[in-house]
């Protein structure tokens, strides 16, 4: 048995807990996850170099400096992404311009933050980071813009292709940013290669996605959408980046560097759990009050699948860090608690549930409560107990937001 039929056969065992069906899975599943496991293996890689390439100082810095610049991405509208991909998949694909239009001058708002931040670098002749978010700055309407091109094809239903740019994406971006790590530790140089590339090879892959929009259709409400939906997640992408900011703060580059070497890969590994991708085109079609009974079942029943997936990572993670990351072994019992936040994915079929039904008062309530309590406890927590104040916050903030969502999903 090759690994595509490996892959289908575990997507056809997910279909009993997620709102598809194996015509969706056969059209689609395959190539999403395919592509998130070489997102994983590519993040890998270019942590594998970072780790043995680059001092913790300077690895801590651009980690800074890539917080920074995410908790900047706010005035970038990121909830435009999850409206083109509702109004997509209702056959809106014309959106794409105005979603694109909106996203671009709104993110001129960051940048001009971001350069707000470089002189106050320069002006205290810290001139690493002064240069290194004025290139941000620049850059930032610019990739984060063209990264619609994923949403699209998402909407579309076409993993296949959405998988294919997304690998191709990483893949060039990693091949351009190695060389750079193994020739220099400069951190300006590897902010501006890293930005650059992520814009040049986005604008390809958005360009190709617009020569393949098939109708006319728009949709007024979807602009509107997504700036609801960019005002709910704003705290989240605030409560994301501050974490790193604070332990900056407090306990320097190094901490960051160690930090991040715990936190990255748990992310990766959230994104191998196809639950909001493949069912929110779905969910967006049906009449979510008559399948609510079967979409909880589903919910309960995935944790079956949650817990042993969480367990295997706590028991691999020492081995995977010595082959390839040795000199971050300190972020081992880090990454090992973060792991059991993975057993509280199936509450992510819950959420999904409530964007496919547009429940924005209930939508802003968890995407504020959550972030706001995870930043009160990064604040109090950090800096008494240090990396471990950060590990403690996002696992109570988690389990926090999962009763948010539980409790909403009742009352639909």
């Amino acid at each position: 048995m090759n690994f595509k039929q490996r892959l289908y056969q575990f997507l056809k065992w997910m279909e009993k807990y997620i709102e598809i069906d194996m015509v969706y899975v056969a059209k689609g599943g395959f190539w999403w996850l395919l592509g998130r496991i070489c997102i994983f293996l590519i993040t890998l890689g270019t942590m594998a170099a970072f780790a043995n390439l680059v001092s913790k100082e300077t690895y801590g810095a651009y980690r800074y400096i890539l917080s920074v610049m995410g908790i900047l991405a706010i005035f970038t509208l990121p909830g435009m992404d999850t409206a083109l991909i509702r109004a997509v998949a209702k056959g809106y694909e014309k959106m794409i311009f105005p979603c694109a239009k909106s996203k671009f001058f709104w993110a001129l708002i960051g940048s001009g933050i971001c350069f707000i931040i470089s002189i106050w670098y320069f002006f205290y002749q810290n001139f690493p980071l002064g240069i290194s978010f004025l290139i941000a700055g620049i850059f930032l309407p610019f990739y984060n813009t063209f990264s619609l091109f994923l949403y699209f094809w998402q909407g579309k239903k076409r993993f296949d292709i959405q998988s294919q740019y997304l690998i191709l994406y990483y893949l060039l971006i990693t091949l351009v940013l190695i060389p750079v790590i193994f020739l220099t530790d400069n951190l300006i140089l590897i902010v501006f290669v890293y930005f650059l590339a992520q814009t040049l090879f986005g604008a390809i892959f958005f360009k190709l996605t617009l020569r393949k929009i098939s109708n006319q259709n728009e949709e007024k409400e979807t602009v509107s959408f997504g700036k609801h939906l960019t005002l709910m997640g704003s705290a989240v992408l605030l409560g994301e980046g501050i974490d790193k900011i604070i332990i900056w703060h407090f306990l320097g580059s190094v901490a960051v560097a160690i930090y991040s070497f715990a936190q990255i890969p748990i992310l990766r590994i959230r994104e191998l759990i196809p639950i909001f991708p493949l069912a929110l085109p779905k969910l967006s079609e049906k009449n979510l009050k008559e399948i609510k009974k079967g979409i909880f079942e589903k919910f309960l029943k995935l944790f079956f699948f949650s817990i042993p997936f969480a367990l295997f990572f706590i028991l691999i993670s020492p081995y995977l860090y010595k082959i390839l990351f040795p000199a971050y072994s300190e972020s081992i019992p880090y990454f090992q608690v973060l792991s059991l936040i993975l057993i509280l994915a199936p509450f992510s079929l819950l959420g999904t549930s409530l964007v496919a039904e547009m429940k924005k008062k209930e939508l802003y309530i968890i995407q504020f409560a959550t972030p706001f309590l995870q930043i009160i406890l990064f604040l109090v927590l950090i800096p008494f107990y240090g990396i471990w104040g950060a590990i403690f916050a996002i696992l109570i903030s988690q389990i926090f937001n999962g009763g948010l969502v539980l409790y909403f999903f009742k009352k639909i």
